[in-house]
């Protein structure tokens, strides 16, 4: 080969060799831009938390007045788990005299019926029964009660002015003293235990309220699931309290970390513009 012809090919080869660096140098450049972009979104993000750090140092600041309104709470809970307290003990009323009840069950009948005599006067309830239309029974039989006043009774007795409490839990012992004993009749070997009216309504002695045939104080239920929910509740205000207190002495404790990392990234900033790097949107 002549040297006339290799002079006449340099130039091609120059040529392409000067491609690939454009190429490489494009590649480069645009590497250096996203890695731009993610240190100006990284130090957007430490400039937020040297922010909430900074804060965090202040007498007055997000987590103390937070702390101040949960520790507020804590003491209306605290006051009326106090008042429950104190409400709670109150003096029984008087027990109602033990006069006998006297149960008749007709099982047979249709419906069932259920007399209870008490101081010469009847209480009855007779058995509802919901059928399909095809003739099975979809529902439980309940009793409904068609004849007798609680309040005359207590009246009758000689237990005047009662009150609404004692009225409703002696008329829940009533229904339920008969649909025990239409139980029973249809069990065979059931003994029957005789009652009095006194057994129907008992004075609680915790709150003085009134206990029904089986020992349940419904003001007593009441008080305890509204104290569970108070206790609940002053649970959660303190796990968030001290939720908030953590939260607001890491904050305070990365201030030196914070101040770090964004000195070093600030330093990534200003070497990448140095060599003339720009954001996608300013290029």
């Amino acid at each position: 080969m002549s040297w006339k012809r290799f002079l006449q090919r340099k130039p091609e080869n120059t040529g392409e060799a000067g491609e690939a660096v454009d190429s490489a140098s494009s590649y480069v450049r645009e590497a250096e831009r996203r890695r731009l972009v993610r240190l100006l979104e990284r130090r957007a993000a430490l400039q937020y938390d040297l922010a909430q750090a900074e804060q965090a140092l202040l007498p007055e600041n997000r987590w103390a007045q937070r702390i101040r309104e949960l520790e507020a709470a804590l003491a209306e809970v605290e006051a009326e788990l106090r008042q429950l307290e104190v409400n709670s003990a109150q003096a029984p009323e008087p027990a109602l005299p033990a006069v006998a009840v006297t149960v008749t069950v007709d099982a047979d009948a249709q419906p069932a019926t259920v007399l209870l005599e008490i101081n010469g006067m009847t209480f009855r309830w007779v058995e509802e029964v919901d059928w399909a239309e095809r003739g099975h029974q979809i529902a439980p039989a309940r009793l409904r009660r068609v004849e007798g006043d609680v309040a005359a009774l207590l009246a009758e007795v000689g237990y005047g002015r009662p009150c609404e409490e004692l009225l409703e839990t002696l008329a829940a012992s009533l229904e339920l003293l008969a649909m025990d004993a239409l139980a029973a009749a249809r069990r065979e070997g059931v003994v029957w235990v005789p009652l009095t009216l006194a057994d129907l309504a008992r004075p609680c002695e915790r709150c003085g309220g009134w206990r029904d045939v089986r020992g349940r104080c419904p003001t007593c239920t009441a008080r305890d699931w509204q104290r569970q929910q108070l206790l609940l509740e002053r649970n959660r205000f303190r796990q968030e309290r001290d939720e908030v207190y953590r939260d607001w002495q890491r904050t305070r404790d990365r201030l030196p970390v914070v101040q770090r990392q964004l000195a070093e990234v600030e330093a990534d900033i200003r070497a990448l513009e140095l060599k003339g790097v720009r954001p996608p949107d300013e290029s």
